[in-house]
């Protein structure tokens, strides 16, 4: 169940973010001259952060679901 959360949240979520993020034309992530926005910094680090974290969560969930089998069996 958690590796399926992490998974949903990191492959769907925020990958999708940073690939509108980086082709927006809204003129919210890059200004005229086409220099990154603040807007755009901060929601590329809540991305990172995000992935890293769903990352590292999700292999913890996995660990501890192989550690409950192997005490299972």
């Amino acid at each position: 169940m958690v590796a399926g959360v992490c998974t949903l949240t990191v492959g769907c979520v925020w990958i999708a973010l940073v690939k509108n993020l980086w082709t927006d034309g809204s003129g919210l992530a890059f200004d005229d001259a086409g220099d990154p926005t603040a807007h755009f910094w901060v929601h590329l680090l809540l991305a990172v952060t995000s992935f890293v974290l769903g990352t590292v969560i999700g292999v913890i969930g996995l660990r501890g679901v192989r550690a409950a089998r192997r005490a299972d069996g």
